[in-house]
């Protein structure tokens, strides 16, 4: 695996499509991996149900495929991040950035000696060199979720290593004081997206946000995202479970 579809999709001038995975099931995985609809698929660490062992598992059923696999992580651990990409993940989706200095401590975290601090370990067969190519290749994207997080976008995206910022609607929401919520469209919040996405791209590196429903991805794809989410498991199970009910 590589992020090689995701960057295919932005050289092309398209936004990478991510399916997100809460629900820790490696065929689940599988299917998303081998439809062709998707980019790349998020594992999410932070409020899903993986684990290390659900992690590896869903690396190993994506892994016969060119999709990229990411993990959404809660906070700066050096040791899951290091762990997490010694068994293959493709990049870093990293919650609650709220600075420039978590967010080089994450690419610290992610990039081998003498320029950062992560330890070398082999968990599954590769050579150093190829570690050390792949490490170089990792997507690094801290989440602005948070008032402090829009503040210092600017310094965020400027630290060297990261590729871009992910936005998470419902917690930035709540910070700034617009409650909780998600494919948001409230002008204050769409403002404060666009100041995101703004400074970003004037940074030259991509920014994301998450979507709960494909029409509201769709939307995101035509303002300028450069990552979407058109499909997230548990609402998609719910809407199909509420479909099904028959009087």
């Amino acid at each position: 695996m590589s992020t090689e579809s995701v960057r295919r999709r932005w050289a092309d001038g398209r936004p990478a499509r991510l399916a997100w995975s809460g629900i820790d099931h490696p065929q689940i995985v599988e299917s998303l991996a081998t439809s062709g609809v998707f980019d790349a698929i998020v594992l999410d660490l932070q409020h899903g149900t993986y684990d290390r062992a659900g992690a590896l598992a869903a690396l190993r059923a994506a892994a016969r495929t060119d999709v990229a696999v990411m993990a959404r992580i809660a906070s700066v651990d050096s040791d899951l991040i290091g762990w997490l990409l010694d068994v293959g993940v493709d990049g870093l989706i990293v919650a609650m950035c709220e600075s420039a200095d978590q967010a080089a401590a994450i690419v610290h975290a992610v990039r081998y000696p003498p320029y950062d601090n992560r330890s070398y370990g082999v968990v599954r067969s590769t050579s150093p060199l190829d570690a050390i190519r792949a490490a170089d290749e990792v997507i690094v994207l801290p989440m602005i979720e948070s008032a402090d997080g829009l503040a210092n976008v600017e310094s965020i995206v400027a630290v060297q290593g990261v590729g871009g910022v992910f936005i998470g609607p419902g917690d930035l929401g709540q910070s700034i004081g617009h409650g909780l919520g998600q494919d948001r469209t409230e002008p204050e919040m769409v403002a404060a997206f666009d100041t995101v996405r703004g400074a970003t791209h004037a940074a030259g590196k991509r920014c994301g946000i998450f979507a709960v429903t494909p029409g509201y991805a769709r939307q995101c794809a035509d303002t300028g995202y450069d990552l979407v989410v058109p499909w997230f498991d548990s609402p998609v199970i719910g809407a199909s479970i509420a479909a099904a009910t028959l009087p």
